[in-house]
């Protein structure tokens, strides 16, 4: 139905207005001031694929969009305001499909009052310009290419002027260059013969391509003028076994192996000049394929020496101070087991032997970590048993700090290993999990075997760790900012010495840890020979 305006303009068009209106090639639209429509022609309406009855009583701006209803309400309205009208507005409307149509629209302010509310009426005319957009388009594409052409033609121009440029300065680069890579080739000697870290280049075939000094000099000094790539004494970690030939950093090398931070020493012990050397390996290649090495070779002998002694000196007072802490401990305990001590006196001697206690496990963390090697007494045991001995010696910690212990441990899992040792494993995992939830949380135990080893997870919902506290958790005495700050107690020793257990036992430890949301370890240990073989352990 038209609206009241639209009824007062077809009595005043004559019979014909309504079949003009709706006939007519171009859009229209009769709004009130506020651009609610009040008419519009089926023309418009087929063009939006929407029905006329649909639009009356909608708004303009609903079949735009956003960008152009912003220029709609910017400039078509004020225009109409001010002057009355506005011309050849650029837009698009909306079809019901979700279509954009371009179009022009024009509009005018009539004087004749809409009949609902006696406001103005704005009659708008919508022209399709479709054809016109599309040869705009044209347009724009032949002038770019014409630009384009011009663009390429003055390249082409400037580039043979820039050629000639560059064949007449030809030499003079040629000679700059020259210069230049002598500077730099001197430069190049100068910094590898002053670093004071070996590095040798070898090629695909373990050729020397180039040493330093500072890496000839250290050969020198082990066994006289040998070259870098000759036959030499190399031993392992323990400065006693030799490196097979597989295993020398230059034929690892060689083999396009990328290492870091291999302790090797060179030159027999026995011949008093062996040095420790620290040595990485990097592969080069050139076009993606393996055309060399280079490996540097840092003397760490004086640092290995300097551990030693350190390690000397931590296990000789450790094990100077357990004679007298074990003292004291005995007294405390007999003193404790006098009839008629006060209160007072009694929690004091049990404050003093807590503390006694916690100083002796201090001191024999110390030994351990100082004495490197572990003495295994390994058997058949039921680490099931081990386990599940651990969650109730932790059970009283755990409740203090309201942390809640989930035990999933089969029956029994039997494994060769040394129980006393594993305890120890046991034990050191779960005070960490207990300790770094400190506002309480939940620590899971779980015990399985798969078919390659049996594995323990201790996994906790404390604070967990940053990627560069990850990096240093089984450095001695590391302790993170977080567990210092939040006054959690320990001297950063129980994972160096559960990783030595572990890898003592032949297994390894893992873990995975996010700031905020814990950390899980995992220890995994090889399956026994008969295990292995397929005989399942006792559930």
């Amino acid at each position: 139905m038209p609206s009241s305006a639209g009824k007062d303009m077809g009595a005043a068009g004559g019979a014909d207005y309504e079949e003009h209106f709706h006939s007519a090639a171009s859009g229209y639209l009769v709004l009130t001031t506020d651009g609610t429509i009040l008419d519009v022609n089926r023309t418009l309406a087929s063009w939006t694929g929407r029905s006329r009855e649909g639009l009356l009583g909608g708004n303009i701006i609903d079949l735009m969009p956003v960008g152009d209803r912003v220029v709609f309400a910017s400039y078509a309205v004020p225009q109409l305001a001010v002057a009355g009208c506005f011309n050849e507005m650029a837009a698009e409307l909306v079809s019901a499909d979700g279509e954009l149509i371009p179009v022009l629209l024009s509009g005018v302010r009539s004087e004749e009052k809409d009949a609902r509310d006696g406001a103005g009426v704005d009659r708008i005319a919508v022209f399709n310009a479709s054809e016109r957009r599309l040869y705009e388009r044209e347009l724009v594409a032949a002038l770019r290419k014409a630009e384009a052409a011009e663009a390429a033609r003055a390249a082409a121009e400037e580039e043979t002027r820039e050629k000639q440029k560059a064949l007449e300065e030809k030499d003079r680069v040629l000679q700059a260059n020259l210069t230049k890579s002598r500077e730099r080739e001197a430069l190049l000697e100068t910094v590898l013969n002053t670093i004071d870290v070996g590095l040798l280049v070898v090629d695909a075939q373990g050729k020397t391509v180039l040493t330093n000094a500072h890496l000839q000099s250290a050969w020198n000094r082990v066994q006289g003028e040998v070259a870098p790539g000759g036959e030499r004494p190399i031993f392992g970690p323990d400065r006693v076994t030799p490196l097979s030939d597989a295993e020398s950093p230059v034929r690892r090398a060689v083999a396009g192996e990328s290492f870091s931070n291999r302790l090797v020493w060179f030159g027999s012990l026995d011949c008093g000049n062996q040095i420790a050397l620290n040595v990485s390996a990097r592969p080069i290649r050139t076009e993606g394929a393996f055309s060399g090495s280079v490996i540097a070779y840092s003397d760490v002998s004086r640092l290995v020496h300097a551990v030693a002694a350190q390690e000397e000196f931590v296990a000789s007072v450790s094990h100077e101070l357990r004679t007298p802490l074990t003292s004291i401990m005995g007294y405390l305990d007999l003193a404790l087991d006098e009839e008629g001590l006060s209160p007072e006196v009694t929690s004091a001697l049990n404050v003093a032997l807590r503390n006694s206690e916690r100083l002796l496990a201090l001191v024999s963390d110390l030994l351990s970590v100082a004495s490197g090697a572990t003495k295994m007494d390994r058997r058949p045991v039921n680490l099931a048993e081990i386990v599940r001995a651990g969650v109730v010696s932790v059970s009283p910690k755990a409740a203090a700090g309201r942390v809640d212990l989930v035990s999933e441990v089969p029956a029994s899992l039997t494994v060769d290993a040394d129980p006393q040792r594993l305890a120890q494993v046991v034990d050191n995992l779960l005070s960490n999990a207990v300790k770094y939830s400190p506002d309480g949380g939940t620590v899971t135990i779980r015990l399985r075997q798969d078919e390659y080893a049996v594995r323990l997870s201790v996994a906790d919902t404390g604070i967990g760790m940053t990627k560069a506290e990850q990096e240093k958790v089984f450095t001695k005495f590391f302790r993170s900012r977080r567990a210092v700050a939040s006054a959690v107690p320990g001297v950063g020793l129980g994972l160096v010495i559960t990783k030595n257990i572990v890898e003592s036992h032949g297994g390894k430890l893992s873990f995975v840890s996010s700031p905020g949301q814990g950390s899980e370890f995992t220890v995994s240990l090889p399956l026994a020979a008969e295990t292995a073989a397929g005989i399942s352990p006792a559930r």
